[in-house]
Parts: C-alpha cells; structure tokens; sequence
C-alpha cells in the first residue's frame, strides 16, 4: 500500500507519461488482489490470486487499498480506479460492519472492532463520495462516523480509539478520520464537522508531537492525510510537521546501502514495529517525500 501510495503521489505531483504509466501499471496489478470468492462481495485478500471464500481478509486493508485506487483516479483520471475503490467501500460495508452493534471488524475473524478499519473505511466512502456525489457513500461515511463518535469509540483525550478494547490513540487512525470530516463539512455541509475536525487536530498534535517514531509505515498515513488536511484548511504547521520529519528521515533513515529501512531518527527497528528490511518501511519514507512533493510549502517556506 505505502509503494502505491508514492507511486500515486508522484504522478499527481508529476504528471509525465512514465509517472502516469507507471500509476496504470501498479493499479492494473494491484486489480488481482480482488477475491471473488468472498462472501456477500468481493473484496480484497492479502494476496493475488486468493480465490477462496474462507480467506482471512482485513477490512482495515480493503480501506487503505481503496483509497490508493482513489488516487491512482485522482492521478490518472480513469475511472476504472474509482470503480476498484468502490468494490473495496463495498466490502466494507457488506461484510465488515455490524448491522446488530455497530462498528467495522478488525477482518473477518471478528476479534474486535478496529479503529484502522473504521478510520480508513471512513475515509474511503468520504473520498468515493467528494468524487461521485453518490448518496449511498455519504450514508456510509455518516454511519461509520457516528458510530465512532457515540459509541464509546474514544480513547485518551477524546481522540479514537485503537480497538473496542485498547483505548489507546494511534496516529495513524486519527489523521484520516479528522480529514474525513473535514472533507465531510466542506462537500455536504456538515459545519459542526468542520469543528470536530479542528478539535482534534489540535489535540492529536499535542498527543503525538513533533519528532514521530511509531512506524515509518504508520506514520506516512498520519502524515499524507495531515497534508491533505493542510491542502483543504491551509493550516501550515500540518506542512511543517511533515517537511521536518521528511528531513529527518532523509537525513537518517538511511542505511549502508542508501535504502529508507531505518525509523526516522536513524534507529533499527525492532520486531515491535516490523521486521528488519521489509518493503513497507522503504515505501513508506518515499511515499511521504513523495506527497510533500504535491502540497506547495506555505509561503517563504
């Protein structure tokens, strides 16, 4: 996800042919992770080719993969990347809310209701509706949301929760939901998200600081959504917060062989956060260099 998050945002910073073609080739492959043997809709399992109906497939996963299909639209213009992202909004929500308690499924274990899924389900129906002004995608976003907000889903300092049962707040979880209301407010007129949505970028600022070092593959989503917060409200210590962490990790995350495989502060990272040298931790440093690259700095910056 993070490698076609950059390949994304390359494209829409830089719109050249190899930028866009390669966009085309990334989404076209990215197509054979959709599972037509999933139960009521398809949707989107770890791996391509997956063809079976008992697959364990992440809801949470369907959310971030339809929303780099949503930007692989933004950048290309082709609506068959709207059309991806919409299948995975319909996963989602055919298989992965609650219709007797509320809430989206960690994946379809059901071991708990996750706020990754509901963040970037959320996010998704929000962006599928900005693009299509379907009433179907704003009932969805509005649900997932209120839920989120009325259900007990809040952890310290009024941010979401990690789970049902961790109260604990996650970067990576926050950004999208405030960019959602935000989006939310400015496109279907709900100002009283607009702000929620101030509220809680102020407070998530406060609760995770300046110097991030959850995750690089955690902390690029909190950043991409911050910028693209930035983009909507113009709020420039969104853009500072994500140049000064980009510098830093250009600075240090390097190792012997040039690759972005350490955190952001030059540290190994340990098998609390991921396994050494993993593709992820690479993609995601570049997609953040890559989507500071399609917000313009503030002014004298």
């Amino acid at each position: 996800m993070p490698l076609f998050e950059a390949i994304d945002a390359i494209a829409i910073a830089q719109p050249s042919p190899a930028h866009l073609e390669a966009v085309t080739t990334f989404a076209n492959g990215a197509e054979a992770y959709l599972n037509h043997g999933l139960k009521p809709v398809p949707g989107y399992s770890p791996y391509p080719g997956d063809r079976s109906a008992n697959t364990e497939t992440w809801f949470d996963d369907n959310g971030w993969w339809g929303l780099a299909f949503v930007n692989a639209f933004r950048a290309t213009g082709k609506s068959r990347y709207l059309l991806d992202a919409e299948r995975a909004l319909g996963y989602i929500a055919a298989a992965g809310w609650d219709p007797s308690g509320g809430g989206i499924w960690w994946n379809t274990d059901h071991p708990y209701k996750a706020g990754e899924a509901l963040a970037s389900g959320t996010l998704l129906a929000t962006l599928l509706y900005e693009q299509t002004h379907s009433a179907t995608y704003l009932a969805d976003a509005n649900m997932f949301l209120a839920w989120g907000n009325a259900q007990g889903f809040s952890a310290v300092d009024g941010l979401y929760a990690e789970s049902d049962r961790v109260g604990t707040p996650e970067d990576y979880v926050e950004a999208p939901l405030i960019y959602a209301q935000q989006v939310l407010c400015t496109t279907a007129g709900a100002t009283s998200d607009c702000a929620h949505a101030s509220t809680l970028t102020n407070t998530a600022l406060r609760r995770f600081g300046t110097t991030l070092d959850f995750g690089p593959q955690y902390d690029a989503i909190y950043l991409q959504w911050l910028l693209a917060l930035y983009g909507s409200d113009g709020d420039t210590r969104l853009y500072d917060l994500a140049a000064s962490n980009a510098n830093t990790a250009a600075a240090e995350a390097r190792n012997s062989d040039g690759l972005y495989l350490r955190s952001w502060q030059g540290q190994s990272l340990g098998s609390r956060v991921i396994e050494p040298n993993m593709l992820q931790t690479q993609s995601a440093t570049t997609s953040l260099f890559a989507w500071l690259a399609v917000y313009p700095p503030p002014p004298g910056e």
